[in-house]
């Protein structure tokens, strides 16, 4: 394939852009950037970023272009993370980009460039193609700007009203907040006392918002007198994954609500996927229960999970999903043969997986 050719189709899927440091995944070298750069086709945005002519400039494609001019490792930080995910009052109009301190001594001249000191894997999402905070982590960088004794006050009430609103927006769960509070206090980070005064008041479960589908989920087991499963657990060793909305406590199995708000792109599959693997590889059975079919379709709910069990029972590292799921193959649907071979919802190693509690 001619190298332009490359470039194109590499830039289709990155929002029309292109980053010097792409070169080598792409099998190009200094010289093809430099052709670029000299036959009229690209736009160069920075010295690290072009563009491929006439295409059409959007929010997601200047903020791309901000975290491709700070990378390695860059994400979009803060303010801007909250007007990513849509929370009023937060805008684009700078973009604000991070990365881990020790990484590049570059700046960027495409956004406003942070470093920090840590980053956790569970920190970073993929929204809409672009890397980002999450909106907690985000909400964070926020608090530490009242870190002041003689700011505190302020900070509850303006740090507070902005978690309520994640938190209603279904942006931020209490019960990761306190997770947070447990794991990120221990480094000393800015803001720590703040958050944990305001976590203290917002306990997990404590609201219709947070607890409407897991208990949901918990009155559609019972009903079917299913073995309940255990609310809000980390799963995980020295590096966690992360935390489940439900876990057996005999058996190696996890298991996710979604709703298809928050799941249903390319970029939310991609990283929910990584995630799901990541649990096989720890031993784990995942039933990804799907919102529509837990408030409309309980029957295939209590079908999913009894499947699940018995993959779990049988040491299978397979990824379920309830019919109602939006994502399209090779994703395992209950009730829908997979093409083989396929990459998630079949056993990954067998059986006799160890399982990491």
């Amino acid at each position: 394939m001619h190298w332009e050719a490359r470039f194109r189709e590499h830039a289709a899927q990155q929002h029309g852009l292109v980053a010097k440091f792409h070169l080598p995944g792409m099998d190009c070298t200094a010289v093809h950037w430099t052709r670029a750069l000299d036959n009229g086709r690209w736009d160069a945005l920075s010295p690290r970023v072009i563009r491929l002519s006439g295409t059409p400039e959007s929010d997601e494609q200047r903020a791309l272009a901000a975290v491709l001019d700070a990378s390695p490792g860059a994400v979009l930080h803060g303010r801007t993370t909250l007007a990513w995910f849509g929370v009023r009052g937060y805008d684009l109009a700078q973009i604000h980009v991070a990365r881990p301190r020790g990484l590049s001594g570059l700046t960027t001249a495409l956004g406003k460039l942070h470093r920090l000191r840590d980053v956790r894997a569970h920190d970073v999402v993929v929204v809409r193609g672009v890397p980002t905070e999450t909106p907690l982590r985000a909400i964070w960088s926020e608090a530490a700007r009242f870190s002041r004794p003689e700011l505190f006050e302020a900070g509850m009430q303006r740090i507070g009203r902005l978690l309520d609103t994640a938190h209603v927006s279904r942006l931020v769960t209490w019960a990761a907040l306190h997770e947070a509070v447990h794991e990120i206090a221990e480094r000393g980070r800015r803001g720590t006392t703040l958050m944990r005064a305001l976590a203290a008041e917002r306990q997990p479960g404590s609201s219709p918002t947070e607890s409407r589908n897991e208990a949901r989920l918990e009155h559609v087991l019972s009903q079917a007198r299913v073995v309940p499963l255990r609310r809000q657990a980390v799963i995980g060793g020295h590096e966690p994954i992360g935390r489940v909305d439900f876990r057996d406590d005999a058996l190696p199995l996890a298991v996710e609500v979604n709703s298809v708000t928050f799941h249903s792109s390319p970029s939310d599959r991609a990283n929910d996927e990584m995630r799901y693997l990541r649990l096989n590889d720890a031993g784990f059975t995942v039933a990804v229960v799907w919102e529509d079919d837990l408030w409309s379709r309980p029957s295939a709910v209590v079908e999913l999970v009894v499947r699940a069990r018995r993959s779990a029972q049988q040491g299978e590292r397979v990824v379920m999903h309830s019919p109602s799921c939006p994502w399209p193959p090779p994703t395992a649907v209950l009730g829908t043969p997979l093409p083989a071979p396929a990459r998630v919802g079949v056993p990954r190693t067998g059986r006799g997986a160890s399982a990491a509690f």
